[in-house]
């Protein structure tokens, strides 16, 4: 098992587990040759005899730089949505985010696009709005999963960066994507962006930036 509080960096045995810690499975052949990531990470919340016992957490990221999930994003913003609703009634219709490592340190970006209702309702209280977004934003990194956490705790992650963009910018977004040879009948913009482009398109479009 690789623990994700040391970033992947330290392989311990299933002896030497600690209760409380987050931990990658590996499954591994006897002498440990072969080994096999199963992409889930777990916490070790007890011990049954000698065999620890764990609860699932979330899906192990792709690479390094990803320090959320698509499960991670979608159930803050989904928590973010019922904020914002209650407050003033501004509606999101699509969301994704970008990880920017080329800042130091490293800074997540979310981006949401809010329905045509909400824009001219943002642009007749536009201070009120950056307001009540700015409030909200601190729940919005609470949702975003451990190891976000960690890292932010950390210092190796810089404070979330929130752009509100314009309505049909997913869409804009799915059109260059299509024209680029993408298949109409199956793309879907992605939740967690990897393209600088495609971030930077996005960072293009946005009415308010929230740090």
């Amino acid at each position: 098992m690789n623990e994700t509080d040391a970033a992947g960096k330290e392989t311990v045995d299933i002896s030497g587990v600690e209760v409380g810690k987050m931990y990658e499975v590996i499954v591994t052949t006897y002498r440990g040759f072969y080994r096999y990531h199963l992409g889930d990470i777990v916490r070790v919340v007890g011990f049954y005899n000698l065999s620890p016992q764990v609860e699932y957490v979330m899906k192990a990221p792709k690479g390094p730089n990803e320090i959320i999930t698509e499960k991670d994003l979608m159930s803050a913003i989904h928590k973010f949505q019922l904020d914002l609703g209650n407050a003033m009634e501004m509606e999101i219709t699509e969301f994704a985010s970008f990880v920017d490592v080329d800042l130091s340190p490293k800074q997540l970006k979310v981006f949401v696009e809010v329905g045509e209702g909400c824009l001219s309702l943002m642009q007749e209280k536009i201070e009120e709005s950056v307001v009540v977004l700015r409030r909200f934003c601190s729940s919005l990194e609470d949702g975003l999963g451990g190891i976000y956490r960690v890292q932010r705790d950390r210092g190796e992650s810089g404070p979330l960066l929130l752009y509100v963009v314009k309505p049909g910018s997913f869409d804009r977004l799915s059109q260059v994507a299509i024209r680029n040879g993408a298949p109409p009948s199956q793309y879907k913009p992605p939740k967690i962006i990897r393209n600088r482009e495609i971030a930077g398109f996005l960072e293009g479009s946005a009415l308010v930036t929230i740090v």
